[in-house]
């Protein structure tokens, strides 16, 4: 069977297992851990052609309202969720409009965007521990929380239910500069700015930057962007790509490393740079597996020689 990927691979797998309820987990028991792969909508990931295992897929999608927190399934979708809250007043969210894929799938590399991380309202994760073979409920600081990072990239968890506190009151988060610029240029009122026409804000900004990829095959963002240390490069170096983190550490722009060194790669006919993004890799049609992770690691080998930058590639690369 085909595996679906935001990319556009063509890629197959050895077998596949859907979850829709607590029973269906007893398949795990005789599963070889090694050789499974938790997929979401697969638009976080670059695949090779075939995958010699098991393809785990969860689709619980219910949404339950709970004392203290909202309860997700991990199949729910993320724009469904986005519109969910919106719909009955539970904020904070409203930035990470726009991003593709499924709840479950968010908390893995604590997905963020325009100032906003999905870990600030992450209560809790129910999960399957694939080495105890139990259920299992982790609490927020359990879930080792980083910046594109958690605990579940260690792929021992299978992520069922993400259970979150939303704001009761509204308070936008404008503190990204591309957010406030296109406010600013479509004459929008900070003051007096409802959550919705802020995720209307986010999603324009979005199109306007990123390709659908059910139009132009992506998966995002193809790099991260790296974190350096501030004393290492001159106050001059990539100005007005950088954003300072604090006293000691700086981010970069991997957008304009790319653009800086394009012109020393050599890029297949089947691949190109979204032309509003450099950042984002584009599938033109018939890329395969390796000329896309040749391309990658030519674009980190002449990164480090240029600048001595090591970048770290963004989606998740599953090979044999």
């Amino acid at each position: 069977m085909m595996i679906s990927n935001s990319f556009g691979l063509k890629a197959d797998a050895k077998n596949f297992i859907y979850i829709d309820a607590l029973n269906d987990l007893s398949v795990l028991d005789s599963i070889d851990n090694k050789r499974l792969l938790i997929l979401g909508a697969g638009t976080n990931v670059l695949l090779s052609n075939y995958f010699d295992g098991t393809v785990l897929a969860v689709r619980f999608k219910d949404i339950e309202i709970n004392d203290d927190f909202i309860s997700v399934g991990a199949g729910v979708d993320w724009a469904n969720l986005i519109e969910y809250c919106l719909a009955n007043r539970l904020y904070g969210i409203e930035n990470l409009t726009h991003i593709p894929g499924s709840v479950g799938a968010a908390p893995i590399q604590n997905i963020g965007a325009y100032g906003v991380e999905i870990s600030s309202f992450i209560h809790s994760i129910e999960c399957f521990n694939l080495k105890t073979k139990k259920l299992e409920t982790m609490t927020n600081e359990q879930c080792q929380f980083k910046y594109r990072d958690s605990i579940f990239k260690l792929k021992d968890f299978v992520i069922l239910k993400v259970n979150f506190v939303f704001n009761k009151t509204f308070k936008p988060n404008l503190s990204y500069p591309a957010l406030i610029n296109f406010l600013e240029d479509n004459s929008i009122d900070t003051s007096s700015i409802t959550p919705r026409i802020l995720s209307d804000s986010v999603k324009q900004i979005r199109n306007s930057k990123l390709p659908d990829p059910k139009i132009e095959p992506n998966v995002g963002s193809i790099f991260k962007n790296p974190i350096v240390k501030t004393n290492n490069f001159d106050d001059a170096f990539l100005d007005g790509h950088r954003w300072n983190q604090d006293d000691q550490y700086t981010k970069l722009s991997s957008a304009r490393l790319i653009e800086l060194i394009q012109s020393d790669i050599s890029i297949p006919d089947t691949l190109r740079f979204y032309e509003n993004h450099s950042l984002v890799l584009i599938n033109n049609g018939g890329a395969s597996f390796e000329e896309v992770i040749d391309l990658l690691h030519q674009i980190k080998a002449k990164i480090y020689e240029k600048f001595k930058i090591e970048l770290e590639i963004e989606p998740e690369i599953i090979s044999l």
